[in-house]
């Protein structure tokens, strides 16, 4: 059981509640995205004594993260929205040669294949959904009050389709919740510390991650290159979906161009030493 991993997992759950970042890109970026995947799914078979051992440190750290998020991220989100958007955006950038690469790059033999046409086909189409989905989908920002038992249940499906953040570099939680409208029902759950939504949401999130995490798992092995394109286009579709627009004074657009600089290159240089 390596504790190290809780700063990294720390680092994952801060961006749970920014909607357009996933937690699974962090991952990514900190290098030890394909070795949760394969504790995950571990957990549901006999090895899930080395799966569970791998992953105590990341979730006590993805909780604390998340926790922290709330309060700073949301902080910072709210007095200081495009320049925080701008080193989310940078962050992404930076880490795209690295991803690019590892998809091209074979387990076995460490030998690189370039990609072909249908896996440029494939990254294309990923960016386009994810950038359409964002842009012609109207959030809903009531809470909602009074549930019944299909409430529930809508929250416990909308809980299992935010996990796929969990295991999607590029897909934001947040996001998914904000587009079935249950982003707001779910942070006032938590700070108000409403069980009964938290259960519901938590345990759809559960059951997807268990479930979604041995698709990808299988994909990366058996599909690596075509797998990563896809992910490739989800990494660049968030770009759009991160940026909200323009800086409307000098000292805004210094500040996210410092923020876009400074993501870019912490990501980048923090990707680049997971090759060596």
């Amino acid at each position: 059981m390596n504790w190290k991993n809780i700063w990294k997992g720390m680092a994952m759950g801060m961006v749970e509640t920014v909607p357009g970042v996933s937690s699974s890109t962090i991952a990514m970026l900190v290098g030890i995205y394909e070795r949760v995947i394969g504790s995950i799914s571990d957990l549901t078979t006999k090895r899930y004594r080395q799966g569970a051992l791998f992953l105590i440190p990341v979730g006590i750290g993805i909780l604390i993260g998340f926790f922290l998020s709330i309060q700073v991220v949301e902080y910072f989100l709210l007095h200081y929205t495009i320049p925080t958007h701008f080193l989310f955006i940078g962050l992404v950038i930076g880490m795209l040669p690295f991803i690019w690469e590892s998809g091209q790059q074979h387990i076995k033999n460490k030998s690189t294949t370039p990609y072909k046409p249908i896996q440029f086909v494939v990254m294309i189409v990923f960016f386009m959904a994810l950038v359409l989905l964002n842009t012609v989908l109207d959030y809903d920002k009531t809470v909602m009050t009074d549930l019944v038992w299909t409430d529930y249940l809508f929250l416990f499906f909308a809980g299992w389709l935010a996990s796929t953040a969990l295991v999607l570099p590029g897909i934001s939680g947040a996001l998914i919740l904000m587009i079935l409208g249950a982003f707001y029902t779910a942070v006032d759950a938590i700070t108000s510390f409403n069980l009964d939504v938290i259960i519901a949401v938590g345990a759809g999130v559960v059951i997807g991650v268990l479930i979604t995490s041995k698709l990808v798992r299988y994909l990366i092995t058996h599909r690596r290159q075509s797998t990563y394109a896809g992910i490739v286009g989800l990494l660049a579709g968030s770009i759009i979906v991160l940026y909200v627009g323009v800086p409307e004074t000098i000292g805004q657009f210094v500040a996210s161009g410092m923020m876009l600089i400074g993501g870019f290159l912490f990501s980048y240089i923090i990707s680049q030493k997971q090759k060596q």
